[in-house]
Order: C-alpha cells, then sequence, then structure tokens
C-alpha cells in the first residue's frame, strides 16, 4: 500500500479557503486535517494539484509515523494534548462520511493510525493529569468573571465545542456561541442551552457579556473594538487562537482584562520534564507501530 502526506502552508484566510476548496474538489479520496495549527492531506497515491505545492512531505511509514504522532499530541505545543484527538477522530469522520468504494486503504490506514496513537498516549500516560486546553480556558475565564454573567465563545471547531460544552457542564453563566458559520454555531449554543449566530452579527452576541473565549483557526483578527460596544465592563478575555483571534487594539483596552494562549498553556506545563520523558516512551511506540505496519501493509 502508498501512503502519501502532505502539509500546505496557508497563511492567510484567502489562501487556507482556496487550499481547502482545491483538495475538497480533487477528485480521489483524500483525508484532510484542518487544524489551527496545520493544514495537511493523506491519499494512497502520489497528489498533483495545480497551484498547490506541499511544503512538507511524508511517505508509507513515515506518513503513518506522522498522523499516529499528531493524533498522541506529540506535534503539539502542550505534550500529550488532549483536543488533538478529537480534531483527528472528526477529520477521519468526515472523510468517512463522504467515502467511496475506493477508499478503504486510506479508511484502513487511519484506523490503524489512530489505535497506536490511543495505544501511545495509555502506556505512556503522556497525557496524565493533564488537563485540557478547553478546561483550563474555561476555569481560567470562570475565575475572572461574575457568577450567572453571559459569556461568549467565538468559534465552533473542536476547541471551541470542548470550551463551550464545559462552560454549559461547569459553569453558571448562559453561554453564546458565534463562528463564521451560523448552523454550526447554533447547534453547539443548543447543546449547551444557549443561543447562537454567525460573526456577521458578533457585535449583537457580545451585548451584555462579560467573559469572552476565541477558539478559531482564522489566520486573522475577528474580534475588533467595534463589536465590545455593548459588552460588560471590565471583560475578560481569554484568546485561543493561532494567531490571535483579537485585535491589537482591543488587547490595549484599560477596562479589558485579556488572557493570551500562551498564559494559558504555561498553566498546562507542570511537570514538564517528566512530560517530556513520557513523550519519549510515545514516540518509541509510534516509531515501532509504524515499522510494523509499513511491514504488515
Amino acid at each position: 500500500m502508498q501512503l502519501v502526506g502532505c502539509q500546505i502552508d496557508a497563511e492567510h484566510a484567502e489562501q487556507r479557503t482556496e487550499a481547502l476548496d482545491r483538495l475538497r474538489s480533487f477528485d480521489h479520496p483524500l483525508l484532510i486535517l484542518n487544524t489551527c495549527q496545520r493544514l495537511e492531506f493523506y491519499s494512497c497515491r502520489t497528489v498533483d494539484i495545480p497551484s498547490l505545492s506541499p511544503s512538507q512531505q511524508w511517505k508509507d511509514a513515515m506518513a503513518f509515523e506522522r498522523i499516529a504522532r499528531i493524533a498522541a499530541g506529540l506535534e503539539s505545543r502542550i505534550l500529550g494534548e488532549l483536543e488533538i484527538l478529537g480534531q483527528v477522530r472528526s477529520a477521519y469522520k468526515n472523510f468517512r462520511q463522504a467515502r467511496r468504494p475506493d477508499c478503504c486503504q486510506l479508511d484502513s490506514f487511519f484506523q490503524d493510525a489512530l489505535a497506536l496513537a490511543r495505544r501511545a498516549r495509555r502506556e505512556s500516560g503522556i497525557d496524565r493529569n493533564l488537563t485540557s486546553l478547553a478546561g483550563l480556558a474555561s476555569r481560567e475565564l470562570m475565575s475572572r468573571v461574575p457568577a450567572g454573567a453571559p459569556i461568549a465563545v467565538i468559534g465552533s471547531g473542536s476547541i471551541a465545542g470542548s470550551v463551550a460544552r464545559y462552560l454549559g457542564k461547569r459553569g453558571k453563566s448562559p453561554v453564546r456561541v458565534t463562528s463564521r458559520c451560523p448552523d454550526r454555531a447554533m447547534t453547539l449554543a443548543q447543546e449547551v442551552g444557549g443561543f447562537g449566530g454567525g460573526l456577521n452579527d458578533l457585535q449583537h452576541l457580545l451585548d451584555g457579556v462579560s467573559g469572552i473565549i476565541t477558539a478559531t483557526a482564522a489566520p486573522h483578527p475577528v474580534l475588533y473594538v467595534n463589536h465590545l460596544c455593548g459588552a460588560n465592563r471590565p471583560l475578560a478575555i481569554i484568546d485561543l487562537g493561532v494567531p490571535p483571534d483579537t485585535h491589537d487594539s482591543v488587547r490595549e483596552l484599560a477596562d479589558v482584562d485579556y488572557v493570551g494562549l500562551e498564559q494559558i498553556e504555561s498553566k498546562a506545563q507542570i511537570n514538564t520534564e517528566e512530560r517530556r520523558e513520557r513523550a519519549e516512551i510515545a514516540a518509541r511506540i509510534i516509531k515501532d507501530g509504524a515499522l510494523a505496519w509499513s511491514r504488515k501493509s
């Protein structure tokens, strides 16, 4: 079985949108992994898409090892990150929904890679005692806003969804959700007992809120000063975007309590040396597993 994995650099929103459109319209089964930190795709053959050159490429066992390392949290800014496993599963779910008869090899590849990543997590303990980024951000925001004050979540992807669910279960504040995809925002909001809408209605959705968590994959800010006209003061903002979702002009406001991703990540970097040792164990498990997979394939 031939397996190819490719990474695409798309720094600007237009570039990412164009790249995704090209990948989704390609006449061959592709498994696309699109997160705030990466845009990658995997195929059972070499892919040549005009005007879309990969910045990195992996083949066969190296491609298998790559996706397993991602799912195990070895390629994340926080070693053992919990959210990435859900993001990889979502990519696989989307692939399955669009599956064609000639996708069976790629399907089998992803099932094997996910199983290896779960095994590496379990046997190494890399995510032991690691609180999720969504959990850390949600707790940080709840500590900064009055109990019962409205909270907004900007984004509807994997991390934003985890944040909204965490707030819905453990918080005492009504949750509003907004994203560039209104249907997804409203579905997520209904799940947590709140309400939602699109980014074109952002200013209205932020009226009366005391706290905001942003978690989008946008390569540019989505939250500006004009969106906060009706928001309460002081206003707490937790920004999980890479790059930041919040414009510099908002961060400079005297009545805004801004916390960036690095500050949240620092709270997760407890027992860093021990986690690095566990990461080495996980990496060995995955490397050995990738070699065994290549022999079997």
